[in-house]
């Protein structure tokens, strides 16, 4: 008996994996062609919240040709652009086009 409820649990597992590597490797696609149309900002402007997130702030301004920060600043990776944001607001103070 336990042999078969082994068996069948195993079986419905093999059923179910290939579904959530599917769903994990659509959400990867679409994360990745948000991020190809990327917006174009503007002085002044805020960024949306999904571009101010961690994965996208520049540490190595450096070695990107940046200037440094300001205190309360950081630069945000936006497609090819790098924009100069405030850490608190998302405010944006400068952009480096096509950098």
């Amino acid at each position: 008996m336990k042999r078969k409820t082994v068996t069948a649990a195993l079986f419905a597992f093999a059923l179910v994996a290939p579904t959530f590597a599917m769903a994990d490797e659509h959400d990867h696609d679409r994360d990745r062609d948000r991020h190809e149309e990327h917006h174009h900002y503007q002085k002044g402007e805020r960024l949306r919240a999904e571009d101010h997130r961690n994965e996208y702030v520049v540490n190595d301004w450096r070695e990107r040709r940046l200037h440094e920060p300001p205190h309360g600043y950081h630069w945000v990776r936006n497609g090819d652009d790098y924009v100069l944001a405030a850490i608190a607001t998302g405010v944006i103070a400068d952009i480096a086009l096509n950098h």
